[in-house]
């Protein structure tokens, strides 16, 4: 961990890390995945009803691709703008073929973080996405923590989320609360849209995070930027 922060100030000498307040995401809304989240977080509610403030609300399920921080009005200009030319670096990966991201499977990171897995092969695909995206950005040259370990996973259950739960002894999620669907499938969601949120803005009336702008990609997109 005190290697990667160490690369991260070699990189930035320019000025110092802030705390991100930022991020670009894509949403996910299939309804057979968040349903099926909603279950994995009931059943392990029911086992362990003090994590209930673990769980993240499936409204603002994502996977997220750069997380940034934006001190100024100027810079949020910015990556609305970076983000947009993002779009056709992206549209030119897809190749005009729909990306659908598979979701299979439950992971955890050090115990504390549980998420739903993405398949491999669609991950190969959405990480050159990333960095497409963290490709723009960079031109802008936005305060950003990139994708080099990209790793797409849906979290929905984070401890550091109950900071009360830790001081009452809760330092690990026991893999038994979910086991039932460790290996399940989720769903499939089709990729066509990308979001720069912000973390600290009050949340849009669906629950999800407010954006600052979106972008549609992908094969449908032309019909959904007409009905925005």
């Amino acid at each position: 961990e005190d290697q990667k922060e160490d690369l991260g100030q070699e990189v930035s000498k320019k000025r110092p890390r802030e705390t991100p307040n930022y991020f670009v995401s894509i949403p996910i809304t299939d309804d057979q995945i968040l349903d099926r989240i909603e279950d994995v977080q009931e059943l392990i509610f029911t086992k362990e009803p003090d994590l209930l403030r673990a769980l993240l609300p499936v409204q603002t399920m994502h996977l997220t691709i750069i997380v940034a921080h934006l001190g100024t009005e100027e810079e949020v200009k910015k990556a609305v703008l970076a983000l947009k030319q993002s779009k056709t670096k992206v549209e030119a990966i897809l190749h005009g073929k729909d990306l659908n991201m598979t979701f299979h499977g439950i992971g955890q990171f050090n115990n504390q973080v549980i998420y739903v897995k993405m398949s491999e092969e669609d991950q190969k695909t959405l990480s050159r996405i990333a960095e497409a995206v963290e490709q723009s950005f960079n031109e802008m040259n936005l305060d950003i923590l990139g994708s080099k370990d990209f790793k797409p996973h849906l979290t929905f259950l984070k401890l550091s989320k109950a900071p009360r739960l830790k001081r009452r002894g809760f330092r690990k999620i026991c893999s038994d609360l979910y086991k039932e669907y460790e290996d399940s499938y989720f769903g499939t969601e089709v990729f066509s849209q990308i979001d720069l949120c912000a973390m600290r803005k009050k949340k849009q009336e669906s629950g999800y995070y407010y954006c600052e702008c979106s972008i549609n990609v992908g094969c449908s997109s032309t019909e959904e930027s007409k009905e925005q």
